[in-house]
Parts: C-alpha cells; sequence; structure tokens
C-alpha cells in the first residue's frame, strides 16, 4: 500500500510563500550598498542599547552595593555619550533606509504599470477594472509596506534579539535555558491562529476587489441607474459587498488578537518563572542583584523584540496573500510578444496582405475569423461591413497586433506583422474609435497625444484640418480648457474631431475606423465626416462601419460575414449582386437606403 505524505502540499505551499517572498525582496538587492550600511548601523545600534543594561549592572553591584559614588559620573558621561553617537548613526540608518525603501517601492510600481502596458488587449477583456486598481492600490501598498515597515523593522529586531540573548547566556546559561520551553508553548498554539488569521486575510482581500470593483462599475453607470431608478438595487449591492468585506476584516482582527494573547500568556508566564528561580540564585549568591536586574532587562526587551518579529512575520504571511496576487500578475505571459530580433521600419507605404488568417478567443471552440484573406492597397479606403458579431472589429485588432492570428499570416507592406517591432507597427497606424476617450487634461494635451513632440503650430494646424479650431476658440479657455473626465465636457461629434486631430498630428500612414460615426446625431455626423474625408486623402483605411451611408464612396466594401470574406467589390457593385450587402442596405432603414453611387 502507497502512503500519501498528507504534509506534502502544506510544504510546497510554504516553499511558494518563501519563493514570493524573496521575490518581494529583490527589489532591494539593486541598492546592496544602502542594505549593508543599513545592517552595520542596526547592529552599532543595537550594541549600545543592550549596553544599557550592563551598565545598570555595573552602577548596582559597582557602585551603589560598594559605596563608590564618585564613579556615578564618569559611568553616566559615558552612557551619556553612547547615546548621543547611537542618534547620529539612527538618523544616518534612517535615512539611508528611507530611500533605499522609496527606489524599491517605486521600482515595483513601474514594473506594475508597465506589465499592465504589455499584457495588452487580451487581459483587460478577461479582468474587471476593479481588480486593476486594486492590484495597484491595495495590493501594492501592502507589498510596500514590507520594504518600508516590515522587513527593516524585523531584521533591526532580530539582531538585537540575538546579541541579548548572547548577554543573558553570559549572565547566566541556566537561567537562558529556562526560557525556551515558554517560548516554544507559544509556537505549538500559536501557528492555529496563524493559519485562521491568514484565512480570513485571504477572505478580506478577495471581498475586498469584489468591493472595489463595486464601486468603479456604480461610478461608471451612475447615468443608467439614474434613468432606469437602479438606485435601490445598486445600493443593495453595494451593502451586500461592503458587508462582506467588513466581516472578513473583524475575523482576521479577531484571530490576531487571539493570538496575541496566547503570546502575552505565554511571555508573562516565562517572566513569573525567571523571577520564582532567580530569587532562590539570589539568595544561594549564585547570581548577584545586579547581573539579575541586566538579566530581566535582556529578557523583557528580548521578549518584546521577539513578539514584534513574530509579529512581523505573520503581517507579512498575511501580506503574501495580497504579494501573491502581484506576483501571479507579474509572471502573466503576454499573447502577443515581440521577437527579440524583431525588424525595425521606417517609413510605410501601406499595403496590407490578409493571407489565410483565422482567429478565435479563449478554447477555440467558436472560430471568430476563418480562412480570411484579403488584399488592402497603399492608400485605398476599404470598409468592412456586416451582421454584430461577425469578426469585423477583430479584424482591426489583429491588423493592430492586438492579437495574433491562430493560423494564417498579416502582412504590411509585404512583412509580416510578427516580425516587426510593436512601437514602429504602432506609430504607422492611428485608431479612431466609437468611443472617443479623452484624458481629464486641455484640449491642447489631448490632442498632442498623437505625438508628443508636436509644436503649438502643428496642434492648431491639426484642429483645423479636424475641422475642430472654430468651436475650440469658442471655448472659454481656448485650447487650455480642461475637457474633464473622459472629455465629459465635450459633445460626442466635438471628441471625434479632437480624435481626428491627433490623427492628423500623428501622421499615420494606416488609419483604422472602429464605427467611429455610429454614435453620433445626423448633424454631428456630418461635421465628423467631413473631418474624416481629409484625414484619409492619400492614406490607406480600414474602416468598421455600421451606418453604411458613410461608405458609399469608399474603393471597396467587403462584407464579413461568419468570419469570412463573403463579398468584396464597390457599393454598385455588391448592390447588383443581390446578396447580403443588398439584404442590409435595403432592410434598413431608410436613412441607409443610398441611391446607387456614379
Amino acid at each position: 500500500m502507497v502512503s500519501v505524505d498528507s504534509s506534502a502540499p502544506q510544504r510546497m505551499k510554504e516553499r511558494m510563500i518563501l519563493r514570493i517572498y524573496w521575490w518581494v525582496l529583490s527589489f532591494l538587492f539593486p541598492y546592496k550598498w544602502q542594505l549593508l550600511t543599513v545592517l552595520a548601523c542596526s547592529m552599532v545600534i543595537s550594541g549600545i542599547e543592550l549596553a544599557i543594561p550592563k551598565f545598570i549592572e555595573h552602577l548596582i553591584d559597582q557602585i551603589m552595593s560598594v559605596g563608590h559614588f564618585s564613579n556615578f559620573g564618569e559611568t553616566l558621561a559615558v552612557m551619556a555619550g553612547l547615546l548621543i553617537i547611537m542618534f547620529g548613526i539612527s538618523a544616518l540608518r534612517m535615512l539611508v533606509q528611507r530611500h533605499m525603501q522609496e527606489k524599491a517601492a517605486s521600482d515595483l510600481q513601474f514594473r506594475i504599470i508597465q506589465q499592465l502596458r504589455t499584457l495588452g488587449y487580451s487581459y483587460f477583456e478577461k479582468h474587471a477594472v476593479g481588480e486593476s486598481l486594486s492590484l495597484v492600490n491595495t495590493e501594492l501598498n501592502a507589498v510596500q509596506n514590507i520594504y518600508r515597515s516590515a522587513f527593516p523593522s524585523m531584521v533591526n529586531e532580530l539582531i538585537f534579539a540575538a546579541l541579548s540573548f548572547g548577554f543573558m547566556f553570559s549572565i547566566h546559561a541556566g537561567l537562558s535555558l529556562l526560557i525556551i520551553p515558554f517560548f516554544g508553548l507559544y509556537y505549538v498554539m500559536g501557528p492555529y491562529f496563524e493559519k485562521k488569521a491568514a484565512n480570513a486575510q485571504a477572505e478580506w482581500g478577495e471581498n475586498r476587489i469584489r468591493y472595489n470593483r463595486k464601486i468603479y462599475e456604480s461610478v461608471s453607470a451612475i447615468s443608467e441607474l439614474r434613468a432606469n431608478g437602479a438606485q435601490p438595487w445598486d445600493y443593495r449591492q453595494f451593502m451586500d459587498k461592503r458587508q462582506a468585506m467588513d466581516d472578513g476584516m473583524v475575523r482576521t482582527f479577531w484571530y490576531s488578537f487571539l493570538r496575541g494573547s496566547v503570546r502575552r500568556f505565554c511571555n508573562n508566564l516565562g517572566a513569573i518563572a525567571i523571577f520564582i528561580v532567580g530569587f532562590y540564585l539570589i539568595k544561594d549568591g549564585a547570581i548577584s542583584i545586579g547581573a539579575f536586574t541586566a538579566f530581566m532587562l535582556y529578557y523583557f526587551n528580548s521578549i518584546f523584540k521577539l513578539t514584534v518579529v513574530v509579529t512581523l512575520i505573520t503581517e507579512q504571511r498575511l501580506q503574501m496573500v495580497q504579494a501573491k496576487r502581484i506576483y501571479d500578475f507579474m509572471h502573466l505571459e503576454p499573447e502577443v510578444k515581440e521577437k527579440e530580433n524583431a525588424r525595425a521600419i521606417g517609413h510605410v507605404e501601406g499595403k496590407i496582405d490578409f493571407d489565410r488568417v483565422s482567429f478565435h478567443y479563449g478554447d477555440g471552440s467558436h472560430a471568430i475569423i476563418h480562412d480570411f484573406s484579403l488584399s488592402v492597397q497603399s492608400g485605398e479606403k476599404v470598409a468592412l461591413v456586416g451582421l454584430s458579431g461577425g469578426g469585423k472589429s477583430t479584424l482591426t485588432k489583429l491588423i493592430g497586433r492586438f492579437y495574433d492570428p491562430k493560423q494564417g499570416e498579416i502582412r504590411l507592406d509585404n512583412v509580416p506583422l510578427a516580425d516587426m517591432k510593436l512601437s514602429d507597427l504602432r506609430n504607422s497606424m492611428g485608431f479612431v474609435f466609437q468611443d472617443t476617450f479623452l484624458f481629464g487634461s486641455t484640449i491642447e494635451e489631448n490632442i498632442r497625444f498623437g505625438n508628443p513632440d508636436a509644436s503649438d503650430e502643428e496642434v492648431i494646424a491639426a484642429a483645423k484640418a479636424a475641422y475642430a479650431d472654430e468651436f475650440i476658440q469658442q471655448l472659454p479657455m481656448g485650447y487650455a480648457t480642461v475637457v474633464g473626465e473622459r472629455g465629459v465636457k465635450l459633445s460626442g461629434g466635438q471628441k471625434q474631431r479632437i480624435s481626428i486631430a491627433r490623427m492628423f498630428v500623428k501622421n499615420p500612414s494606416i488609419v483604422v475606423l472602429d464605427e467611429a460615426t455610429s454614435a453620433l446625431d445626423n448633424i454631428s455626423e456630418l461635421e465628423v465626416k467631413k473631418a474624416l474625408d481629409a484625414l484619409l486623402q492619400g492614406r490607406t483605411t480600414i474602416a468598421v462601419a455600421h451606418r453604411l451611408s458613410t461608405i458609399a464612396n469608399y474603393d471597396r466594401i467587403v462584407v464579413v460575414h461568419e468570419g469570412k470574406a463573403a463579398e468584396v467589390g464597390s457599393y454598385n457593385e455588391l448592390l447588383a449582386l443581390g446578396g447580403i450587402f443588398y439584404q442590409m442596405v435595403h432592410g434598413n432603414d431608410s436613412t441607409a437606403i443610398l441611391p446607387e453611387v456614379m
């Protein structure tokens, strides 16, 4: 019969915790000289602190007991000198330690932000925004606390406790050995409450993520909630998430309190035992009153320090739950990777080839794009139309290499996209989406987003080309007007023209439009269409269109049906076929039915 080691999963869990802890601490390693300086200062400070009980021993046994009061001033002067030295070294340690901690914390924060940018579309489509916000706020703060407080304090206290036990053994070895059973008793009882606290902390962390997600959803959907009178429903959900988070917090602190109570009981029991044994040692002359006083000071100081160490270890174990989320996140592999020998590309002509491209999301149970082939010439305007879910927007994501095809290949100027530098590829393209995102800064900064190095003259020229300068000049602060969060102070058409101005200042060879006018009213659509017509001159254009009226003059229209190029031709040619496109035009509302284009 094969025996099963039930402790194996626990050992694996412990190894994982140590691996994550080592990974967290690795952000301190680049600052090894600062780390060594802090350790050296801690040892000197601990040595001076440990000298104080020896001075007290000397004061009792060598001055007070024998009446050598003339030596008191000399002893006091030495103690004062050591304290002044300790103050200076403590200041040095604090400055060096703070610099090291903040640099390490900043490095980790930068790496997280960098990873968020690297993971791209696939990560954000699978994970809620609240989860990402929790990573860069709650989880990051917990891990940074290890740098700023927990780890440095733990090292300082361990150094003091180790040196303190050495002094205790030098005073009386037998009395020192008496401490061990009581401290061991705590380690027998402590892990039970520690495990309970860790489980409660993990549950608390999960509930906090759900709570943050709910806050984000409630704020984002405030208009819909008000319009539909759904605030009571939203409030109930909000309070349920809040209550679950609060319950987890209470359980965590309750088990932490029980753990601390057990620790204090064991420590105080040890102190009583030392007093009893010490009484008889003093009575028998085996130890002096001064030495016993010094021993007790070392005991209480070392137990206090070790209690802090145990508390910090426990807190850091709890923080490892949050650190593991960051660790797992940082070890996610992006679906789209740049090759080590990726080619730098300069000027792009704009010829795009889809060669038998297939793509699916997730497990591949449903293919979004299947055996899709299309060649787009440089400067050609091509529109993608079709029913919702047919794969039109997915094709634009493949062009920008937000995803890679599962089969087939996409080429730009006869070079596979997978062989190009991602930065060069995306610099050659400009995207205008249906929902334009504007940053909560000025109009000028939002336009310059397309090219951070653009001059003021280039920004204004881009706005004029996008037919945006006129309404910008009418705003109170002109180009210095702050547009508010997501451009809330501007209309939909105005935001789209700002987005088009970005493209003018970026000056890409390829423009991708993803239903850029579908959310606009007719007047706004006409204004944006004028700006788009100016932008698209001489540029390769791929447009996903819902309103067929906007693509009547395109060079070619591709009907994307069930992931394939079902029909390809000009507006008139596709109408003449009498196929899917014909049904789309004549099955739509009257505004979509256009006369044949000459």
